[in-house]
Formats: C-alpha cells, structure tokens, sequence
C-alpha cells in the first residue's frame, strides 16, 4: 500500500511501540515506542511559496466573538475562527502534512498529472498553491468559506468562496479533487462526497486527508484526562449545534456507497507531544503539540454555544487540556485517515 514507508518499522514487543504506519486490515491499538529522555532538539521553521499573481479582494466582513473572527458568509457551519492566530496555525498544519506525507501533496498516483484540480475548504490555500507550483499545467481551483487566502498566488491557481454543501455550479469536470481536515465541516459529508463524485470526470480521482477523534493511546494515560475529555465535549458540543463531527475511519466505506472504486486508505499516527522514541515521530509530536495549543483554545465556542458554558468555565477547562497536553507522561496521539479512489471511465 502506497505511503507505508512513512515511518521506520520495527517488529513490536507484546508490549510496545509500533510504527506510525498501520495497515487498514489490522488496525492496532499500540502505539509508538515512548522515549524517556525529555532532551528534545530545535528545528529550523518552514517558509512559505512565492507567488506571482493576485486574487480578487475579499468583500465580505467577519463575525466577531469572544475576542476571535468568524466567516461570515453562511455564518455558523464553521465553528472555527478564520482570524491572523487561525492562520498561522492552518500554516503549520500544513507543515506536519508534509512532515507526515514526507513533503507529498498526496497518495493518489497519477498516470498523467491532473489538469483540472479542485481544492476543498482551502483554507489559506497553501496545499492549492504549492499543487499549482508543483503541476504547472494544471488548473488548480480552491473553495473555502472564508476569503483568508493570499493576495498573490501562481497564474494557474485560483481561490473562490464557496459552500460545498450547497449545489455546486462548477461548468467542467475535474480531474482530481482533494480535501483535508474537514472532518467537522460539514452537516453531512456522504452529501459533500457525492457531489465530488458528480463533478468529477471519468477516471478521475478524490482523496481525503484527515484526523480522527476522540485521540487514543495504548497504555492507559490517556483515560481520564481533561485532554480526552475535550474530545469527547468537543464532539458533543458540536453535535447539539448541528454540526457533527464525522469519523474520517469511515471515509473509505462512503467514498465506495457514492461510486468510488479502487479505493486505497492508509492509517498513520501524530502524536499529540514529543514522547515517542522514534526522530520522526517526536519530531512530530513537537509539531502536533503546538497545532494541539491553538486547537483547544480554537474550538471554545463550541462549548459555549453547544453546552451552554460561560467563557471562564470554557476558558478554565482549555488550560487544563493543555497542561494534559504538555505532559509526556501521556501517551496519546492522533489517528490519522489517508484515502482516495477513483471514479469509473464508464458509468
């Protein structure tokens, strides 16, 4: 299965780490290797792509709560800020996909590059930008709801703002569609993944690159923490407000109910702060962790407006996740959801 060399394998002990990598046949529990030694090294940040062309200005005004901004178009389904903070962390979000895909864009092979790409819930539109730098002849679009998107992008890539839960409008078909980490964007995504599906041209692919919750871990540390308990709140909080998160472990079962075939998922591991023993996998975890800070601290309206908290009760209860996340006596990570397929040449 492609990508199962993203991380060294080792053949476990009954009771130790594995690699990140799990097959989708024989998903395990265990985790990675913990490291005892709390001396972790510096590494040098990322920088960002040039670009070469503007977009179109934004005309659309934020909502503004609780000291963050919002989208404000089809205000409500998206209950994480698009405000500077948001940004920076979709930027270093992007940086642990590629840490993780070992600087891939995507699994998907292609026979011949994709001329038409579409991008969903772009977000700063880094993946749709580096695509577009990396498949010049193609046509990258990217949709998002937020108009957060750089002023100066490649001549072959474009952003628009869009809801792809609503009809979509698109006059061609794409090649190739992908999204990432939209797994509590969407009211229905069995509804988002047929709509791919229609606008695809025959042949074409779609992938989905994801997280899942609620975070796990193989030995214990993780129970009763507030760290999972802000999963489990999370997920409820969102649930009472009408946006429930999906479990990206299922991708694979509704790409192949709306159409797909050949449909490949690869399962991987981040770990949510630097205890693996494993270079790659503590490096990500240092990562993971500071995307995790801004996370918890991001999802907070969701147990404002979802369980009726008070800011200082939601407040109270995100430094008490993060001080759990900041602790490398738990064991915890991510599981992490890689899947694409492709739709038929003939219907």
């Amino acid at each position: 299965m492609e990508g199962q060399d993203l991380h060294p394998s080792e053949a476990p002990d009954e009771d130790d780490g594995i690699s990140g990598v799990v097959p989708t046949a024989s998903v395990a529990n265990s985790g990675p290797e913990v490291d005892s030694n709390d001396n972790d090294s510096a590494i040098d940040m990322f920088s960002r792509p040039s670009s070469t062309q503007s977009v179109r200005a934004s005309i659309y005004d934020f909502v503004e709560e609780h000291g963050r901004t919002y989208h404000n178009f089809h205000s409500g389904k998206y209950l994480i800020p698009n405000d500077a903070l948001e940004k920076d962390r979709l930027e270093l979000q992007n940086h642990i996909w590629k840490l993780t895909l070992d600087g891939k864009l995507h699994f998907t092979p292609f026979s011949t590059p994709p001329q038409r790409v579409l991008d969903v819930g772009c977000g700063t539109g880094t993946w749709a930008i580096e695509f577009a730098l990396q498949y010049p002849s193609a046509h990258v679009t990217g949709t998002d709801l937020s108009p957060i998107q750089p002023n100066y992008v490649p001549a072959n890539c474009v952003f628009e703002i869009d809801d792809a839960e609503e009809e979509w409008l698109f006059t061609e078909p794409f090649d190739y569609i992908h999204g990432r980490t939209l797994m509590n964007c969407f009211k229905d995504i069995s509804t988002v993944f047929a709509s791919v599906f229609k606008a695809l041209a025959p042949g074409g692919h779609f992938e989905m690159q994801d997280g899942c919750m609620p975070f796990r871990s193989a030995d214990g540390t993780l129970d009763n923490t507030t760290l999972l308990d802000w999963c489990h709140k999370t997920l409820e909080g969102s649930a009472r407000v009408g946006r429930r998160w999906v479990d990206p472990r299922n991708y694979k079962v509704i790409m192949e109910a709306v159409g797909f075939v050949d449909v490949v998922e690869t399962r991987l591991k981040w770990p949510l702060n630097t205890w693996p023993r494993d270079k790659k996998l503590k490096e990500l975890g240092m990562w993971v962790r500071e995307d995790m800070m801004e996370i918890l601290s991001a999802v907070k309206k969701v147990f404002i407006a979802g369980l009726g908290w008070s800011v200082d009760d939601a407040d109270a209860f995100v430094e008490r996740a993060k001080a759990d996340l900041m602790n490398r006596n738990i064991h915890g990570w991510i599981d992490i959801v890689v899947v694409y397929g492709r739709k038929p040449e003939a219907l």
